[in-house]
């Protein structure tokens, strides 16, 4: 506690003790509610950005009346988050909470805030931009016919081969207005999110799609088909930065990747979480992560 949080303190308990004292008869009848102090919201968060965005948070965005205690989230924090061990838990993306809460049955746990996604982005070293075009590559039977820089119809793009990022990869591509598929962007049961190329109703600028494992060969991979998604860290490891080269971006409304913030009913309508949850979804944390991450950690609200 700081010295100036102690002082307020000790000023309303003198207050409050010389109140009893000159009160009529009786024993004095001494009320501490009002110089209780809450204390701090001991946050389970996880290692790298997910502690970043908090820090920044804490320091820049909450009125000094909340503070956060931020702490390593172990294997089991939503476990100690609902038996009262913990406060908070932000370390998680919506289907892994809902999938340990579905396995153990935390039903008194629930998201309070969805506050940032690490999109995946649709990247090519050979093409800028995803415009309309009527350019066409690879058809086989005629020669490439190409105005422009734009991604041509028949472009090859290759797709994370894990059902994760080939799903992923799919709705990115439908955001760009590539594909369309046979259901909406956001859903989070096991079919929606793990969709294929079964789920795709029309190649809009016919695309072949290709699942590939990039373990090894990224670089080549980057350079050999028209297009490639990948996660911002493949993308680091190329040299390329989100906001500058990517063709899309994964769009962070409705998207069921986002971060979470988790909150047990025993803190339903505490003020600390609902300051903590509206600057999670600020637009002044939305301008942090623009100017810190360059699209590589990107806000859910706009």
């Amino acid at each position: 506690m700081s010295v100036a949080r102690r002082a307020r303190v000790a000023a309303v308990l003198a207050v409050v003790l010389l109140t009893a004292v000159l009160g009529c008869g009786g024993e004095p009848k001494v009320d501490y509610a009002a110089a209780r102090d809450a204390g701090a919201l001991v946050v389970y968060v996880g290692a790298g950005e997910d502690r970043e965005i908090l820090r920044y948070v804490a320091e820049e965005l909450l009125p000094d009346s909340v503070r956060l205690e931020l702490a390593d989230a172990p294997g089991d924090a939503n476990a100690r988050v609902s038996s009262g061990a913990a406060d908070l838990a932000y370390f998680q993306h919506i289907p892994a909470f809902e999938a340990d809460r579905r396995q153990h049955g935390y039903d008194d746990l629930s998201v309070v805030a969805a506050a940032t996604v690490v999109p995946y982005g649709l990247y090519s070293a050979r093409w800028r931009s995803v415009a309309e075009t009527q350019s066409w590559v690879n058809a086989g039977l005629v020669a490439d016919d190409i105005a422009g820089d734009s991604l041509p119809h028949g472009s090859r793009v290759a797709l994370p081969a894990t059902p994760t990022g080939f799903a992923r990869g799919l709705y990115l591509l439908q955001s760009a207005g590539l594909v369309l598929l046979d259901r909406p962007f956001g859903g989070t049961t096991a079919p929606d999110l793990t969709i294929t190329q079964a789920n795709v109703r029309d190649s809009l600028r016919h695309l072949t799609l290709l699942g590939l494992s990039y373990d090894e060969y990224l670089d080549a991979i980057y350079r050999g088909y028209d297009a490639v998604v990948l996660n911002p860290e493949q993308a680091r490891s190329l040299g390329l930065e989100p906001a500058r080269d990517a063709l899309a971006l994964e769009p962070g409304p409705r998207n069921p990747y986002a971060h979470v913030l988790v909150a047990p009913a025993r803190l339903a309508g505490d003020q600390r979480v609902l300051e903590l949850t509206h600057a999670l979804e600020s637009p002044e944390l939305g301008q942090f992560l623009a100017t810190t991450y360059r699209g590589a950690n990107i806000p859910v609200a706009r």
